[in-house]
């Protein structure tokens, strides 16, 4: 009869206990645990999906090891290496192990930058945002309409996207496409910080006379921050430019250099706040003398999960517009909501 219960017994709960091996544990400083799913470590943060709770945030310098064999990672440290494998507890307190076949690699639980599931999954290496805006004021009679997306992918020295921007004007006799931002772009690293760069992009702003823009680069780039806080990278290039003025001139193809710095800025602490600095700078060389600007401030809070609000502020330059009565400076101030996934 004993022998029946204990056969009874191991077959009622091994479905739970097989299940539980295959969960994620955060092990704290402090000698407690917590059994879950691991989503992401970004500048010096974990997120965590604890069984039979919502997500978490914690600081690392609350985590003593990791143990998470479900799936591969990729490991961004602050040394700027680059490291793949499933995480196990380390012997050595507050650092975590890196195994992928037969290395193994010892990590400091705070030399950690970034952290995420690496999956075979396609589907598993898309993320992204939408979001829109509208203002509406009685007196001038028309509203402003935005909207903005990104849609990213990562493979393992590849990083891909698309980005989407406008800015609409709405009046009782139609609305007006003032200013609409499109592109592709995609980053190849042939070093943890090294990578080639490449894009096609879409611009229109009717403030500096421009019905279409396309635009064609190439060029380098070097991410030369990883901070627990803050990344930053920069890029420059050739680019050229094939332009639609807004009288219906179109100006051929027009050759420039390009340099680009962008700045990240995070806190993922609950309520999780970011914010980026994007400044775009062409130099002429079809059309010497002519230079041109392109620049954007992001700022996002999460508000609910999925959810952000956004603010955005952008500025674009052209000494030489290609029409001579347009403005040679735009600049505009966008608010909406966006929602995220990854």
């Amino acid at each position: 009869m004993k022998f029946l219960l204990s056969i009874f017994t191991m077959l009622y709960l091994s479905p739970s206990l097989i299940a539980q091996a295959k969960k994620d544990t955060l092990y704290f400083t402090n000698g407690t645990k917590v059994i879950g799913i691991l989503k992401k470590i970004k500048v010096g943060v974990v997120t965590f999906d604890p069984d039979y709770a919502n997500d978490i945030t914690v600081q690392l310098k609350r985590i003593n090891t990791i143990n998470a064999g479900r799936e591969i990672y990729r490991v961004e440290s602050t040394e700027k290496h680059v490291y793949f494998g499933v995480l196990m507890q380390d012997t050595v307190p507050h650092s975590v192990r890196i195994v992928n076949g037969g290395a193994l690699t010892s990590l400091g639980m705070e030399d950690i930058v970034n952290l995420y599931p690496f999956s075979d999954r396609i589907m598993r290496r898309f993320s992204g945002d939408f979001g829109f805006g509208y203002n509406y004021t009685r007196s001038s009679g028309y509203g402003r309409l935005n909207f903005d997306g990104t849609l990213n992918y990562l493979a393992k020295n590849q990083e891909s996207g698309i980005s989407v921007s406008t800015v609409y004007s709405v009046t009782d006799s139609g609305m007006t496409r003032d200013r609409e931002d499109a592109s592709i772009r995609s980053n190849y690293y042939f070093s943890p910080t090294w990578f080639a760069t490449s894009f096609l992009a879409y611009q229109r702003n009717l403030e500096l006379g421009i019905n279409r823009r396309y635009q064609e680069g190439l060029g380098l780039g070097n991410k030369f921050i990883t901070k627990k806080i803050a990344y930053a990278w920069a890029r420059g290039g050739f680019v050229f430019n094939q332009e639609k003025s807004t009288e219906g001139t179109s100006s051929g193809n027009l050759a420039e250099l390009f340099t680009q710095l962008q700045f990240n800025f995070f806190k993922f602490t609950k309520p999780e706040v970011k914010f980026d600095i994007t400044q775009t700078i062409y130099a002429g060389i079809t059309d010497k003398g002519r230079f041109r600007s392109d620049g954007e401030f992001n700022l996002s809070w999460e508000i609910i999960r999925n959810f952000k609000l956004t603010f955005q502020v952008y500025n674009n330059y052209d000494n030489r517009p290609p029409v001579a009565t347009s403005s040679n400076f735009d600049y505009g101030i966008v608010f909406g909501l966006s929602y995220f996934f990854y």
